[in-house]
């Protein structure tokens, strides 16, 4: 602001004049000296009003600024209110899960301390586990000592059995041989009747059987030999004579015509003629040719063992027959496997 001298000592004199004052020069002076005081007064003051209007200016775009910090303060504020209670929020998740841990790893040293006496406890049974197998494995090393010296025994016997079995199949092989030949010898000595149809020979691994039909021995419901069935018997029994370590069992069969009429009081049953035919050659090799007694047997099968069809004639003449069997010897009790019992 520009202020002008002159109107202002006009403003102060002014009023003089018009009291009709006089003034001297030297109050002239004064007041004019005071007025430039007051001049620089004014001047200092307007000085002071513009400093002060600069600094209100300068403090008025600070406190705008201020604003502007305090509104971006209360904005981070705000932010860091919502941080702290989401750190808040999290801090009580992780103090349960903090207390979750500590729960568990009580119950982990709970069982970690069971587990420890359990080890112990593992630890001694273990302990008495190997003890009982360092007795066995001793048990064992004497049972395989033993087994050792049984399988060397087991090993003796077996190649003493190897060699029995051996010697038996030569002998084996020995009686096959001689039951051929007593089977050509016969089939030499009876090719007549053989081919007659009067005897038939058969011979199967190690047993022989001669079949005489009923015509050549014996007449229609009679036990007693005919002459030409003793000549026949006679050839026959010297041949079975000569076999060693055989038996040989005579078998009587008929055919299924029922014993009827006055036979029926001496052979009630096809079992009694039967029988009777088959005891009639025992006697006959025994006493005729010299067989063994002990080496001879008899058995009547009657019409239950039939050799053809009987509902043929030529069906029922075949089973009306007495069969010569060669079979193996008789076991003795003493020699059998398995028995029930002694007998008294």
């Amino acid at each position: 602001m520009k202020i002008h001298r002159i109107p202002l000592v006009i403003a102060i004199i002014a009023p003089l004049l018009l009291t009709n004052c006089v003034v001297s020069k030297k109050d002239y002076l004064l007041k004019e000296e005071e007025a430039d005081k007051c001049t620089r007064n004014l001047k200092m003051q307007v000085e002071e009003n513009r400093a002060l209007r600069e600094e209100l200016s300068t403090c008025q775009e600070d406190l705008a600024g201020s604003g502007a910090r305090v509104d971006e303060l209360t904005a981070n504020l705000a932010a860091v209110s919502g941080e702290r209670d989401d750190l808040s929020g999290q801090l009580t998740v992780q103090q349960a899960v903090n207390q979750e841990l500590r729960t568990h790893n009580d119950r982990l040293s709970d069982i970690l301390e069971k587990k420890e006496v359990s080890s112990k406890a593992l630890i001694r049974e273990t302990m008495d586990i190997n003890k009982g197998l360092q007795g066995t494995n001793a048990q064992l090393r004497e049972r395989l000592a033993t087994t050792d010296t049984e399988n060397r025994r087991m090993k003796t016997d077996l190649a003493a059995a190897e060699s029995r079995l051996g010697e038996l199949e030569r002998l084996r092989g020995a009686e096959l041989n001689k039951l051929k030949a007593t089977y050509d010898e016969l089939v030499g000595s009876l090719k007549g009747e053989i081919e007659a149809g009067e005897v038939e020979i058969r011979r199967m691994k190690d047993r022989l059987s001669v079949n005489l039909v009923e015509k050549i021995l014996f007449d229609s419901g009679k036990a007693d030999l005919k002459s030409s069935g003793i000549e026949v018997l006679r050839k026959v029994g010297t041949q079975l004579a000569r076999i060693e370590g055989k038996r040989i069992q005579i078998e009587g069969h008929t055919d299924d015509v029922p014993i009827g009429g006055r036979l029926k009081e001496k052979f009630p049953t096809n079992w009694e003629l039967a029988a009777s035919r088959a005891l009639a050659v025992v006697h006959f090799l025994r006493d005729e040719v010299g067989i063994a007694p002990e080496k001879l047997s008899g058995a009547g099968y009657g019409e239950y063992q039939p050799a053809a069809d009987n509902e043929t004639a030529v069906g029922k003449a075949a089973n009306r027959r007495i069969e010569i069997v060669l079979l193996p010897p008789y076991e003795r009790t003493s020699e059998a496997q398995e028995t029930t019992g002694a007998v008294e």
